[in-house]
């Protein structure tokens, strides 16, 4: 997909050049949102989200947790001001929406509080793809209309789990658009990240300007030295996105589907985790934290990053923080 957006997306992004500024808050000032899932269910589902320092009062992050029927979602809004707020709810509400409208027809009108079955009965991918679309819609008509402007956009990532008949195994089937990413841990295997962003690494990608390893390198660092001077460059704008649930032209939905096994960890983020976080921390967070307070640690970690000093670590960026994990537990 063309980049007819990447001016104005990056217009969210551009904030994150920015000196952290002297002041230090606590978590506390920041008002934290958190939920944490029945202990009764096969998955602990635990959700965590702050707003960006610079503006306490206002979180264009959003996440959404349906923990009996076994779906969540982070929501990440573009376009500055009240406007990515705006997006990033009129996306939530929207698929909170049509999932529940999802589930009354596949239920035949019964109100069932447990996870889909046997994903053959069930076209996932056809459910994530009506679920974004209509967010998508919602985001340019109702969304347009009460922020007043059309420069407002969210990012997506989203999964829904399946059980798989009697046998207790289950599946994940996910999808995004944007750079929210949805990460899988198991418990003998390395961090694996399921999605990629849409993004200028991607299109650097695309282009064969620089391949896929330079390209991760480059996402990863954390010193300048590591970098040339034109990968410096491309690393200080890998958080322009290319695609966004908003704007004149329907995204380019991803959409995927995983085996997950008791002890696997899942997390969705916004990239106020991944952008301050290397996937290696990212992975450190999430193999050692209780099941209770990985989310909350990571964006804790995430929000001593942003902290930092830019020319001590290249990473430092202040942004809204959002992080889901979800744990299999039998």
């Amino acid at each position: 997909m063309s980049q007819y957006r990447s001016s104005r997306l990056n217009r969210r992004r551009s904030t994150s050049h920015e000196n952290p500024g002297e002041s230090v808050r606590t978590l506390r000032s920041l008002k934290p949102g958190g939920i944490i899932s029945d202990d009764s269910l096969p998955f602990k589902i635990v959700g965590y989200t702050v707003p960006c320092e610079r503006h306490p009062q206002r979180n264009e992050d959003c996440f959404l947790i349906e923990q009996y029927s076994g779906m969540v979602a982070v929501f990440d809004g573009v376009g500055g001001s009240a406007a990515g707020e705006i997006a990033s709810q009129a996306a939530k509400r929207a698929t909170l929406q049509g999932w529940k409208g999802a589930l009354r027809q596949i239920h035949k009108g019964h109100n069932v509080r447990r996870y889909l079955e046997d994903r053959d009965k069930v076209d996932f991918f056809t459910l994530l793809q009506h679920l974004i679309e209509h967010a998508d819609e919602q985001i340019r008509t109702n969304g347009v209309r009460e922020a007043g402007t059309d420069d407002l956009a969210t990012t997506v990532a989203i999964a829904a789990l399946c059980q798989q008949g009697e046998n207790n195994e289950y599946c994940m089937n996910y999808a995004h658009v944007g750079d929210s990413r949805v990460y899988l841990l198991k418990e003998n295997e390395p961090l694996k990240r399921l999605t990629n962003d849409d993004g200028l690494l991607g299109k650097l990608v695309e282009n064969q300007i620089v391949n896929e390893t330079d390209a991760h390198r480059i996402d990863q660092a954390i010193h300048t030295d590591e970098l040339t001077d034109a990968e410096l460059s491309y690393f200080r704008l890998r958080g322009g996105i290319t695609q966004a649930l908003g704007g004149p032209f329907p995204p380019d939905i991803h959409i995927d589907q995983v085996h997950v096994s008791i002890g696997d960890r899942i997390l969705l983020c916004t990239d106020g985790i991944h952008d301050n976080l290397t996937d290696f921390e990212i992975e450190e967070i999430l193999r050692k934290a209780p099941r209770n307070a990985a989310a909350r640690l990571l964006v804790e970690h995430s929000l001593l990053r942003s902290r930092e000093e830019r020319h001590i670590n290249i990473r430092a960026k202040p942004d809204d923080m959002s992080a889901i994990v979800m744990t299999r537990r039998y």
